[in-house]
């Protein structure tokens, strides 16, 4: 029996988004087509420009799956962990997912630049970002809260220092994987973040 069409639709969509996922990832975003993530997804163009227009339409469809994803995975590490050992336990998420995932991290950075110089594109990109900042900082305030801890500016800003610091410190080690040892790196972002330093 064939599926209903509002779930073959939403089926397809999965598909483009994990095909789009491993086009980009492989090409980066100016060397990734729609044409590519098509015939890695096993669909028509047209299928892909129906479900998502644009390559830029469909790289934020990407990012939307994935703030949700890590938001998730965010809150879920903040009910195991309380206080400082909660933000310290965000850093330490932070930092392997940058590691392991240093791929993401690269694409992002390239789409944020080529977005950067689209005042439309660069607005859309926006919303995705401030949704990422409202997450990380609604979880800060829990967490600053529990530990006792005032945090050392307003909470969004607290939370766009951290992602700022895992941006600059992967280029950095982009260019030079030893640049900074995970011990240092932790500290200097948890002392950025008020933290005290660990016992």
């Amino acid at each position: 029996m064939r599926a209903p069409r509002a779930v073959q639709v939403e089926a397809n969509r999965g598909e483009v988004l994990a095909a789009a996922r491993r086009v980009f990832l492989a090409r980066g975003y100016a060397g990734a087509t729609v044409d590519a993530i098509a015939d890695a997804a096993g669909f028509s163009k047209g299928v892909v420009y129906s479900q998502f227009g644009a390559k830029a339409d469909l790289f934020l469809a990407l990012l939307a799956q994935r703030i949700e994803e890590r938001a998730a995975q965010n809150r879920a590490l903040a009910e195991r962990h309380r206080g400082a050992d909660g933000l310290r336990a965000l850093l330490r998420a932070a930092r392997r997912d940058s590691e392991t995932e240093a791929g993401w991290g690269l694409l992002l950075l390239e789409f944020r630049l080529h977005a950067a110089r689209d005042p439309k594109l660069n607005a859309r990109y926006g919303e995705a970002h401030q949704r990422t900042l409202q997450g990380i900082a609604l979880l800060f305030e829990r967490l600053y809260a529990e530990a006792g801890l005032t945090p050392p500016a307003p909470l969004r800003q607290v939370a766009a220092l951290m992602l700022a610091f895992g941006s600059g410190l992967l280029l950095e080690r982009a260019g030079d994987p030893r640049a900074f040892s995970q011990a240092n790196e932790q500290a200097a972002v948890g002392r950025a973040l008020g933290l005290p330093d660990e016992a």
